[in-house]
């Protein structure tokens, strides 16, 4: 054997050594854009329409702070909604043509939801549906606090099964939750949106901590920090690090030594910067047609890196190769 395979042995190794213990998913919008949904970066250009000057580089979340008129927020809501919606829909019809379209997803969630309990835990803060309709055309079992059915109504009690489901919490809403005038929660799927409804949608505006006060999110938001709270290890896929609902729960676990593994196409500053700070993790990034590893453990403190041949930061070599 040669020293780039023995290299390849000990991080695959270390890898499945920090996911042994059934770890909690946490899917950022960098997963999505494999399947075409739009990144924070594109959804920046929804800014653009109500103010001049913001750069291509721009961050959403600093950007969107700078709105202050509620009326503004409420209908750049509805535009952020609309743009996400349209390539939410050419990715459920491209699914319908291609039946391994999500077979990364699945090959992720089955890996996990083998081990015992048979229960996996999904945070995200993505709006799409991308993890829905995998897991629909996989007919496997699974929540978002909604039973799933047109005009349904959210309840915490179908988020409380112990065994044999799939947890999606998202923490920021969904692109199919809308509320109506009397103030009722609904699951609407495929609705491209009406006068009389409300989406459920939390923007990264100067009103994120009001509004995640209020239901769904409030229970939402209550259930990640209890699953985050118990998480024996973590998974993380296109997920930056910016987010103040889940990172700081996180960053805490971590910090104590809880093994993170992230994989994805680049690493934000957030990211690095909160990493420094774990004891056990794994971060796996491309590198041209590589994947350059960054890794911390018992036998690698401070932290090592690696080049190692292959897309590994991908989904789908990931669970065909490492795991």
């Amino acid at each position: 054997m040669n020293g780039a395979d023995q290299e390849k042995d000990k991080i695959f190794e270390l890898i499945q050594r920090f996911l042994k213990n059934h770890p909690v998913i946490i899917w950022g919008s960098g997963a999505t854009i494999p399947y075409g949904l739009p990144g924070m970066s594109e959804l920046v250009k929804v800014l653009r329409r109500y103010r001049e000057g913001i750069a291509e580089d721009a961050d959403l979340e600093t950007e969107l702070g700078k709105f202050e008129d509620d009326s503004q927020i409420d209908k750049i809501r509805i535009d952020v909604r609309e743009a996400i919606f349209k390539k939410d829909r050419i990715c459920l019809e491209e699914s319908i043509k291609d039946s391994k379209h999500f077979d990364a997803v699945i090959k992720m969630v089955r890996k996990f939801y083998d081990a015992h309990p048979c229960k996996v835990d999904i945070l995200t803060t993505n709006y799409d549906c991308v993890l829905e309709y995998a897991l629909s055309g996989d007919n496997c079992d699974f929540t978002d606090g909604f039973t799933g059915r047109s005009l349904s109504t959210f309840a915490q009690k179908h988020l409380e099964k112990e065994r044999d489901i799939v947890n999606i919490i998202k923490v920021h809403g969904s692109l199919n939750w809308f509320s109506d005038s009397s103030n009722r929660l609904l699951y609407l799927p495929h609705i491209q949106g009406a006068s009389e409804l409300t989406p459920i949608m939390i923007l990264p505006s100067y009103r994120k901590y009001e509004e995640s006060h209020r239901e769904p999110y409030r229970t939402l938001i209550t259930k990640s920090d209890e699953i985050i709270e118990k998480a024996k290890s973590f998974f993380i896929v296109g997920f930056g690090f910016r987010d103040e609902h889940l990172t700081p729960k996180v960053v805490k676990k971590i910090e104590s030594g809880t093994p993170i593994v992230i994989i994805t196409k680049k690493a934000t500053g957030s990211c690095k910067k909160k990493l420094e700070r774990a004891e056990k993790y794994i971060l796996l990034e491309e590198s041209k047609s590589a994947t350059k590893i960054t890794f911390k453990s018992e036998e690698a403190s401070p932290s090592e890196n690696c080049l190692l041949q292959g897309d590994y930061w991908k989904l789908k070599p990931f669970f065909t190769e490492v795991l």
